[in-house]
């Protein structure tokens, strides 16, 4: 059973948050709940909670001022927030757990039964770090993204990918390193989740940062050849497109 405390600076937020649990067979017990940061951190000190549901915007500051309050984060966090989609793509890019306002059920209990199956902080603090470096910067480039394969967890710079191929439900990213390594996402994942950082699905197994491209063979056979001299095929959907983005380059 894991221990919890909600964070939010509303009442009937709280209240809806906490109903859903109880109505649901779920492994969690609600130990506390508070409306800011000062009796958030009390809360969270007296009670040492495994899970803490917390909102962003807070009666006496945010959840990023709470969190902060912490030499060290020995819990797992859920984000309640009602930022717009901007501020989404930082947690998703950190991989951290979050849910829009209005909390919609389902997506709590999935939440709460992933964080019980977890059952541990899952290197919450270098999530944060990630979390707080593309937030603080929204409007740049310098994104820094959280990736898991089966045995670490890995934080990169997203323009340092070269490309990613899909393997089975899983992905396997290149980097300019010369590392390689296989995530636990599928390719149509990082293709949402990269749009609009230059990235484009140039095959159905095939992801390419378009920064990454040496040049485009198009006699023939069309490939890219990539800066790590890899070679990636290019199908017949993608090709216009291709050839608009690589006259760019």
């Amino acid at each position: 059973m894991l221990r919890a405390v909600i964070i939010d600076d509303e009442f009937n937020a709280r209240e809806v948050v906490r109903l859903m649990i109880e109505r649901e067979d779920v492994d969690v017990e609600i130990v506390g709940e508070a409306d800011g940061v000062r009796t958030g951190v009390e809360v969270i000190r007296q009670h040492k909670p495994d899970l803490v549901l917390l909102d962003i915007q807070l009666r006496d500051g945010n959840g990023f001022d709470l969190l902060q309050s912490f030499d060290a984060i020995d819990f797992q966090i859920i984000f309640i927030t009602a930022f717009e989609k901007y501020a989404v793509k930082a947690f998703k890019f950190s991989a951290l757990e979050y849910l829009l306002k209005p909390v919609d059920p389902t997506e709590l209990i999935t939440a709460l039964k992933k964080a019980v199956k977890s059952a541990e902080n899952n290197d919450i603090t270098l999530k944060l770090n990630a979390f707080f470096n593309n937030f603080s910067q929204i409007n740049t480039e310098a994104k820094k993204i959280i990736l898991n394969s089966s045995e670490n967890l890995y934080l990169i710079n997203v323009n340092d990918i070269i490309r990613c191929q899909s393997e089975q439900d899983q992905t396997r990213v290149f980097m300019n390193n010369k590392e390689d390594f296989l995530v636990t996402k599928p390719l149509a994942e990082f293709n949402e989740l990269l749009e609009g950082y230059q990235f484009e699905k140039i095959h159905p197994l095939h992801l390419i940062n378009t920064k990454q491209v040496l040049r485009f063979h198009a006699s023939g056979e069309e490939y890219l050849v990539m800066s790590d001299k890899s070679i990636v095929p290019v199908s017949d959907k993608a090709l216009s497109r291709l050839k608009e983005i690589t006259g760019k380059i």
